[in-house]
C-alpha cells in the first residue's frame, strides 16, 4: 500500500522536489480512510487538523454563503489535495467536502506532521514549503480576481456579478 500512496502523492503539486525516500516517509506517516457516498469528509467551520489526498472517488467542495445558499466551489477526484492549510494552522475549515461517490483517501494529521518537523525530517520541511507556495499562488490569483471584479462598472447586471463571484470561488483549486 505505501507504493500506491507514494505514487498518488507524487502526482500532487505538494510533492514537487521530494525524493522517493521522503515520499515514503510521508506515506508511512499517514493512514488510509474510506468514506461512503454523501459522507462529509470535512465540515466548514469545524476544526480538523488533517490533510487528505483523494486516492479513489470524487467529492464536491461547498461553501455556505451568508444567506444560507450553498455554493459548489469545486468538484475533485483522484490526486486532489484537501485541507493542506490545516497542517500549518489550527483554524476552522473554510469549506465542506462532501463525497459524491465512495472515496478512499490518504490522510495525515497535524500532530504527525508536527512530529516530523520537530524531528527535522526534510520531507516535512519540503512539504511545508510547497504548501506555502500553493497558498501564495492562490492569494496572488485571488488578489488579481478581486481587482478585476472591483474594476467592473457598478451598472453591470447582478447576474454577471454572481457569475464572476462563482468563478472567483472556483479559482481556489481545492
Amino acid at each position: 500500500m505505501p507504493q500506491e500512496i507514494m505514487a498518488a502523492l507524487a502526482r500532487t503539486p505538494l510533492a514537487e522536489g521530494l525524493d522517493a525516500d521522503e515520499l515514503g516517509r510521508l506515506a508511512r506517516a499517514g493512514r488510509v480512510e474510506h468514506w461512503p457516498e454523501e459522507a462529509v469528509v470535512m465540515e466548514e467551520g469545524s476544526l480538523g487538523p488533517r490533510l487528505v489526498v483523494v486516492l479513489q472517488g470524487h467529492a464536491e467542495v461547498v461553501k455556505t454563503g451568508p444567506d444560507g445558499t450553498v455554493h459548489v466551489l469545486a468538484t475533485v477526484g483522484p490526486g486532489a489535495v484537501l485541507g493542506e492549510m490545516s497542517l500549518l494552522q489550527q483554524a476552522p475549515r473554510s469549506a465542506t467536502v462532501r463525497a459524491t461517490s465512495a472515496m478512499r483517501v490518504f490522510a495525515m494529521d497535524q500532530a504527525t506532521f508536527n512530529g516530523m518537523l520537530e524531528d527535522g525530517d526534510p520531507a516535512a520541511y519540503k512539504l511545508s514549503h510547497r504548501i506555502a507556495r500553493v497558498l501564495a499562488a492562490r492569494v496572488d490569483e485571488l488578489n488579481r480576481r478581486v481587482v478585476d471584479l472591483l474594476a467592473r462598472r457598478p451598472s453591470e447586471p447582478e447576474e454577471e456579478l454572481a457569475r464572476i463571484r462563482s468563478e472567483l470561488f472556483t479559482r481556489w483549486d481545492f
